[in-house]
């Protein structure tokens, strides 16, 4: 037995579909990028990265926030 969500889901994806909203997605007919053979489970991380334009740097410093506010939290 199926629950509400999936059914709801799928009800959504269908109605998309009708109306067309998945026929000019970027990218589509393309081969995937990154698909050379060598998985890399930071893969989504290192896109991330590339994409927001972050350094080394941005991280460390978020990193240091997160674990203050953290202490903070939980003292």
């Amino acid at each position: 037995m199926l629950g509400a969500i999936p059914i709801i889901a799928d009800n959504r994806i269908r109605a998309a579909m009708e109306q067309g909203e998945f026929e000019h997605l970027e990218g589509a007919g393309q081969p995937l990028r990154y698909l050379d053979g060598h998985y890399d489970p930071d893969w989504w991380l290192k896109q991330m990265l590339q994409r927001e334009q972050l350094t080394a740097d941005d991280v460390s410093i978020a990193r240091e926030k997160l674990k203050q506010a953290r202490s903070q939290r939980n003292p």
